[in-house]
């Protein structure tokens, strides 16, 4: 099945370099697709992955990818040209599902004694932008958050840059994704 899903990413790519096909593609499968192929340098993958971030980045939050639906291909005795949703539920899938959205918030403060304090917060979502969970969270410590954390797929991430300014505050989100076979990556923070 993984080289079925090469082939698609493939041909795809191919039938979308053409820059009067470029408006026409669905991009919820191009997403898919470029994230299987772990975001390869194109016209089309460039597209899908700003999509993807434009998407987690608020207001309104959605999931980084939504239904990739393809035009079915002709079966049985009748043809059918109706629009199916591509179904990412089989184990052929588990890669699309490490996807994991994570928020970022982190601010410096002075306590009452003028003593600088730091609070920070990490919150992980699924692929879907839900199910989420605290995977840190630190109230009036003593020092800065720190520089990195543990991903929901075993990796480590680099956590968003801290200001400078008197009061820093940072409110940031990515992606960390899989590709088909099974390499981790993640995207960049995106501060809103």
């Amino acid at each position: 099945m993984k080289q079925k899903i090469l082939v698609a990413l493939v041909g795809i790519s191919a039938a979308l370099s053409a820059p009067a096909r470029v408006a026409a593609y669905d991009i919820d499968c191009a997403i898919i697709l470029c994230m299987a192929g772990g975001f390869p340098a194109s016209a089309v993958c460039s597209d899908a992955y700003r999509t993807m971030i434009r998407r987690i980045t608020p207001h309104p939050v959605r999931p980084p990818f939504g239904i990739c639906s393809f035009a079915s291909a002709p079966g049985g005795s009748t043809a059918s040209n109706s629009e199916e949703a591509l179904d990412v539920s089989g184990t052929d899938y588990d890669w699309l599902r490490r996807t994991r959205v994570h928020w970022f918030w982190g601010t410096a403060f002075e306590n009452r004694n003028g003593d600088r304090r730091w609070s920070w917060q990490i919150r992980s979502c699924d692929h879907e932008n839900a199910h989420c969970i605290m995977t840190l969270s630190t109230i009036g410590a003593v020092v800065p958050w720190p520089s990195e954390f543990m991903g929901g797929n075993g990796q480590s991430i680099p956590t968003p840059g801290r200001s400078g300014s008197p009061s820093p505050s940072v409110s940031a989100v990515m992606i960390e994704f899989s590709d088909v076979a099974g390499n981790i990556g993640y995207s960049r923070w995106s501060n809103y």
